[in-house]
């Protein structure tokens, strides 16, 4: 699981996973960061994978972040 600050980043992070072939789901808060008191703020965003999948999800997501 990973923990995005908004949407929008969690949707990239899908994208991401969803083209090295991993199924991943956004659960959580999903309301838009404009609102007044986005609860996003304070519950962030979960990109969820399946548990036997998880090790290569945070290496891609690992990768990623050294880009």
């Amino acid at each position: 699981m990973a923990k995005l600050s908004d949407r929008y980043s969690a949707e990239f992070v899908v994208a991401r996973l969803r083209d090295a072939g991993i199924v991943a789901r956004i659960t959580g808060p999903v309301e838009p960061a404009w609102t007044t008191g986005s609860p996003t703020r304070v519950m962030p965003v979960e990109v969820r994978v399946t548990e036997d999948r998880a090790a290569e999800a945070r290496a891609i997501l690992d990768e990623a972040q050294a880009e």
